[in-house]
C-alpha cells in the first residue's frame, strides 16, 4: 500500500477528530477590522502548529497584527514550500440573517456553519490535521514547510510586507507558494485550480464644499459635495468602459492558451463567481464575453460605496458639507497600481475636479503561473487520481497578497485550490461541506507525495 493510500485511511480513523479541532479554530472570532479575538486566535493558530506538527514558531510582530511564523523540517527532502494561511475573518454583520450563531460553529445539516469556514479558517486547520496524519503514519514530511499565516487579509494585508521583510532569508529557500482551499464550485463539480490573482487598488475620495452642512434653502447658491463626487464619478466610467485617459494602454492581452480555458469553460466561470449571491441581473449578455471580462479585464472602476447628507430617518434639509465614495480597480498584467493611481488623479484634474482628495488604502499587484509548472501538474494529476477533470482558471477575478512572494527576490510559482466545497464567504451562513472536508484533506496528501516525485 502506498504511503498516500495509508495516509486516507489515517484521516478516515481520525475525521471526527479532526473536524472537533475545526469547530473548536471557528468558535473563536478574529475579526481585523474590530480586533474581536484577533491576539487569541494568533496564538491559537500558534499552539496548533506546535502541537500538533512539533513545529518551531513565532508571532512576527508588524505594526498591525502580527503573522503567525512557522518552520516544519523533513528529513529527506531539501525542497521547500510556502504555505500562505490567514486567521481573520469578515465581520459578522447582519447578525439576523444567520441561521446559527457565525462562532458556534454547529453542523447544520451536511455542512458547518461560521464565519471563516471556507474563508479560509477551516481549510487551514484542514491543511494542518492533513499534516498530523503525514507524520502520524510516516514520521516525517515529503517537504520543508515554511508557514505564514497573518491577520490583515482583509485588511488588504497592509503590514504583511513588514513580515516579508523579516522572513527574507527563510522565504528564498521556497519553491511555491500553496493556499489549500476547497475550490469545487459545488458538491460534484470539478474543482478549479486558480493560477493567478488580479491585482486591487482601492480609493477613497472625499469633496468636501463647506465647513458646515447648511440650510437646504440655500441650495440655489451653493455647491453640494455629492452632486459634484457624483459627476467626477461619472465622468470617469461610461456604458463601455473606463473614461480615464490610458486607463486600457497597459494591459496585456490573453494568450491564446488562457483563451481556450475560459473560453471552454464560460458558463462555469460565470455561474462559479454568482450563483452563491442569487444574482439576477448582469451588465451583459453574451457568456463567453462575460467570462473573458471577468477574468483577463480590469474592472471598471467599481463604486463600493458613497455617503453624503442625512440618510436617517425622516427629514432633515441641508445642503451636506462633505461627500465620500470608495472605489476599486481590479489590475491585470501588465497593470500596476501606481499608474492607475497618477492617471485618476490626472484625468479629475483635467476634468476640473482637483479639489476632491484621493486617499489610498489599498495597492497590491497581480500574480499569474503557468499551467505547465510542475506544482500545477501535480495537482491536475491529484484531481485525476479523485475522479475529476479540474477547471483552469488563469487568474481569479478577486485579489490576494501573493504577488510580495511571486516576484523579485523570491519567485515562487503559486498554488490554489483544492477538493471540497464551501460558499457564501463574507456573506452571513458561510459554510464548509463535512463530507467535502475529508476530501480536501486527503487530497492535501495526494498532491504533496505527486508533487514530491516531480
Amino acid at each position: 500500500m502506498s504511503a498516500a493510500r495509508e495516509i486516507h485511511e489515517r484521516i478516515d480513523e481520525k475525521f471526527e477528530e479532526h473536524l472537533r479541532r475545526i469547530q473548536t479554530y471557528l468558535r473563536q472570532p478574529s475579526i481585523s477590522s474590530t480586533g474581536q479575538g484577533m491576539r487569541e486566535t494568533a496564538e491559537m493558530t500558534c499552539g496548533y502548529i506546535r502541537e500538533m506538527l512539533g513545529g518551531e514558531v513565532t508571532l512576527v510582530p508588524t505594526s498591525g497584527y502580527p503573522v503567525v511564523f512557522g518552520k516544519l523540517k523533513s528529513n529527506t527532502s531539501n525542497r521547500t514550500i510556502f504555505v500562505y494561511g490567514m486567521y481573520d475573518t469578515q465581520p459578522v454583520e447582519p447578525l439576523d440573517k444567520w441561521v446559527s450563531p457565525p462562532f458556534e460553529a454547529r453542523i447544520v445539516g451536511d455542512r458547518i456553519i461560521a464565519r471563516g469556514a471556507i474563508n479560509t479558517k477551516g481549510p487551514l486547520m484542514g491543511f494542518l490535521n492533513a499534516l498530523e496524519s503525514i507524520l502520524d503514519v510516516t514520521g516525517d514530511l515529503p517537504f520543508n514547510f515554511v508557514i505564514g499565516v497573518e491577520g490583515e487579509e482583509e485588511q488588504g494585508s497592509i503590514h504583511l510586507q513588514e513580515f516579508v521583510n523579516k522572513c527574507a532569508d527563510d522565504l528564498k529557500m521556497c519553491e511555491t507558494l500553496y493556499m489549500p482551499v476547497p475550490n469545487q464550485p459545488s458538491e460534484s463539480a470539478p474543482p478549479v485550480l486558480n493560477l493567478g490573482f488580479k491585482g486591487i487598488v482601492y480609493l477613497e475620495l472625499e469633496c468636501v464644499t463647506n465647513p458646515l452642512d447648511v440650510h437646504s434653502s440655500q441650495a440655489a447658491i451653493l455647491p453640494n459635495p455629492a452632486w459634484r463626487l457624483i459627476w467626477a464619478l461619472n465622468s470617469m466610467r461610461g456604458e463601455d468602459g473606463v473614461l480615464v485617459e490610458g486607463f486600457y494602454e497597459n494591459v496585456e492581452p490573453p494568450s491564446p492558451e488562457d483563451l481556450h480555458y475560459v473560453d471552454s469553460q464560460a458558463d462555469t466561470v460565470v455561474k462559479m463567481m454568482t450563483a452563491p449571491y442569487d444574482v439576477k441581473r448582469f451588465r451583459g449578455k453574451n457568456v463567453k464575453a462575460m467570462a473573458r471580462e471577468l477574468v483577463f479585464a480590469p474592472s471598471p472602476i467599481n463604486i463600493d460605496g458613497f455617503s453624503s447628507g442625512w440618510t436617517g430617518p425622516a427629514t432633515k434639509t441641508i445642503v451636506p458639507s462633505r461627500a465620500l465614495a470608495k472605489i476599486d480597480v481590479r489590475l491585470v498584467p501588465n497593470m500596476t497600481g501606481e499608474e492607475i493611481i497618477e492617471k485618476i488623479k490626472a484625468h479629475l484634474t483635467k476634468h476640473g475636479f482637483d479639489d476632491i482628495e484621493i486617499r489610498v488604502l489599498s495597492n497590491y499587484g497581480w500574480v499569474k503561473t503557468s499551467v505547465r509548472e510542475k506544482a500545477v501538474q501535480a495537482a491536475i494529476k491529484t484531481f485525476r487520481e479523485f475522479g475529476y477533470e479540474p477547471i483552469i482558471h488563469p487568474m481569479r477575478p478577486g485579489s490576494a497578497p501573493m504577488y510580495l512572494f511571486c516576484r523579485e527576490p523570491f519567485n515562487m510559482k503559486m498554488l490554489f485550490g483544492g477538493l471540497g466545497h464551501g460558499g457564501l464567504a463574507h456573506a452571513p451562513n458561510e459554510y464548509i461541506m463535512v463530507n467535502g472536508l475529508r476530501d480536501f484533506e486527503k487530497s492535501i496528501v495526494s498532491f504533496l507525495y505527486n508533487y514530491s516525485q516531480m
